[in-house]
């Protein structure tokens, strides 16, 4: 999910940078980086005064996003967020340490809180801010994002209803500038609903919100407007927005350039772009190495996780006991060390679904079903019925057999299967391993749920209890008996899951929802629907003179700022 506030749920992530390539440690005698340090981040920030005018900047992504709608199920991408958050308003910018700020641009004030008797934010709009079009950006738009978003109609395709459900209504304050909005619950992270938001004239018709954003940006209202989309050269062009009221920005244009994963390393080499996200590719970071006389390392500890999801609703995998037997034979550890250590990262396995290791409420919930313990796993297969037969476990004559989807030509799910293969093999669990083109991964087989195992990351938010919500909530059925999945994946859930996030989306008091969270955490791991592996790096490498730009941690881009040091 995702730059790191881009909506109420998270943002997927296969590719850029999640690569890897198989074998060896980290270099001999090198110095393992440190554990992420919270509220820390590496942009080379400097201050705007100080950053030349002009100048374009080429910014490698891995696929034209399917959906420019990040609301719409299958807008949830990493590459779209990196996109559109230049071009459309966010109501609050997010610093390193994921604390929310309001923002200037599109506020005249700070929002009002209350909370007694109900819960309700007042937004006043800054006078400046219209949609492209020239159209003001009023209480309307938020008004058609709420009913859009809010699950109550199912002809909307959306990926979370996170926050959205909460709302009882949003009604015109003193005038068309102010929204007021009223929470029929407790809702504590309502910051980044908003962020981003769309125009009412794309959320107010299911068919436009579904479709109306596929390949096209039909407005803007940031910095940058949008310039053009060659799906033949697969480049995204924009350009600074002419009507912008705020910050002028300083480069004349952003190239979103669409460059395999494995090319990147010497795209950077030769100067067809400007920064790489190395996150855990191991061959793009040696390479890296080698070119420190163009271009800084950049690190920082992000919200991002990569992790399993397995697809309980596939009858193998329905019985519990079978994914917690098939969690317990899997060595994260291992996982861990293989794609961590050769970027010179100290390796350590995450054990939590909702807070990563660098932050303050982090606990390890794992419990006996995070512990890599082959016999047991071996024991509970026994007593699920999947009795060894030779060297395969079968049950009424059937194999246990896991298709294991995963986009192709990336490293490091590569990496990862095969590394999952061979444990699962050890217990008697047949794993056949199927890559399948990037721009169908999600759309023809994940979404669909035709698969068993997958893995890639997710991007997190400043925000980590109510924006996992629609991962781990139960899904359930539509009026047509179509279950409504919204980002779980994995389609299993718990009414003591969903109970509990109820109860932490409505606690104001951050102690107390995190104390929650945890609660959640250890609830996820009795279902194992998701099996976390290791904390994504936030590791890039950027041209020497690329200025605020880089390893962000939780912290929102600032698209008019970055640009080249004078």
């Amino acid at each position: 999910m995702r730059r790191r506030i881009v909506l109420a749920g998270l943002v997927t992530l296969v590719v850029s940078g999640s690569a890897a390539c198989g074998g060896g440690g980290g270099s001999s005698g090198a110095t393992k980086a440190p554990a992420a340090k919270s509220g820390v981040n590496a942009i080379a920030a400097t201050a705007r005064g100080s950053v030349k005018q002009g100048g374009q900047f080429v910014w490698p992504v891995t696929e034209i996003a399917p959906n420019f709608n990040f609301n719409e199920l299958d807008g949830t991408n990493a590459d779209g967020a990196r996109v559109i958050n230049a071009l459309m308003p966010r109501l609050f910018i997010i610093d390193a340490a994921g604390s929310p700020h309001w923002n200037k641009d599109y506020l005249a004030s700070e929002p009002v809180l209350k909370t007694d008797p109900k819960q309700v934010v007042t937004f006043d709009f800054n006078p400046k801010a219209n949609w492209y079009d020239g159209t003001p950006i009023t209480w309307e738009d938020l008004f058609s994002q709420w009913k859009a978003n809010n699950g109550e109609n199912p002809a909307y395709k959306i990926s979370s209803s996170n926050g959205w459900k909460s709302i009882e209504s949003i009604v015109k304050g003193k005038d068309d500038r102010q929204a007021v909005v009223t929470f029929k619950d407790k809702y504590a992270d309502w910051q980044p609903l908003f962020n981003v938001f769309y125009p009412k004239s794309t959320n107010a018709d299911p068919a436009v919100f579904n479709e109306g954003w596929i390949d096209k940006i039909p407005t803007t209202a940031g910095p940058f407007k949008f310039s053009a989309l060659d799906k033949t050269a697969q480049t995204i062009t924009l350009v600074p927005n002419e009507k912008w009221w705020g910050n002028k920005p300083k480069l004349d244009k952003i190239i979103f350039k669409v460059v395999d994963d494995t090319a990147q390393a010497d795209a950077l080499a030769n100067g067809e772009i400007d920064f790489m996200d190395i996150g855990a590719n191991v061959n793009s970071y040696k390479r890296a190495k080698t070119l420190t006389d163009k271009i800084d390392l950049r690190r920082a500890g992000g919200p991002n996780f990569r992790h399993i999801t397995i697809n309980a609703a596939r009858p193998q995998l329905s019985d519990k006991s079978v994914r917690q037997a098939l969690a317990m034979a899997i060595n994260r550890q291992t996982l861990g060390k293989a794609l961590l250590q050769p970027l010179d990262i100290e390796p350590q396995v995450l054990n939590n679904h909702i807070f990563m290791t660098n932050h303050g409420a982090y606990k390890d919930n794992a419990g006996a079903v995070g512990r890599f313990d082959p016999a047991k796993a071996k024991s509970m297969l026994d007593a699920a019925g999947w009795k060894l037969d030779g060297d395969i476990r079968k049950k009424d004559g059937a194999p246990l057999a896991i298709n294991f989807v995963i986009p192709a030509n990336v490293q490091a799910s590569k990496q990862e299967s095969e590394l999952i293969q061979s444990m699962l093999k050890d217990v008697g669990v047949t794993v056949t391993i199927k890559a399948v083109p990037l721009a169908d991964f999600f759309d023809k087989y994940i979404t669909p749920g035709d698969y068993d195992f997958t893995v890639f990351s997710w991007l997190g938010t400043a925000f980590p209890v109510s924006s996992t919500e629609s991962v781990y909530k139960k899904p359930v059925p539509d009026d047509k008996g179509q279950l409504q999945i919204e980002q779980n994946y994995a389609r299993v859930g718990s009414d003591e899951i969903d109970k509990l996030f109820a109860q932490a989306t409505a606690e104001l008091d951050k102690t107390k929802q995190n104390e929650i969270g945890n609660k959640i955490d250890a609830a996820l791991w009795n279902e194992v629907g998701v099996l976390p592996m290791y904390q994504r790096p936030d590791l890039a490498a950027v041209r020497k003179d690329v200025v605020n730009f880089g390893a962000f941690a939780y912290a929102s881009v600032i698209y008019e700022d970055i640009g080249y040091k004078q």
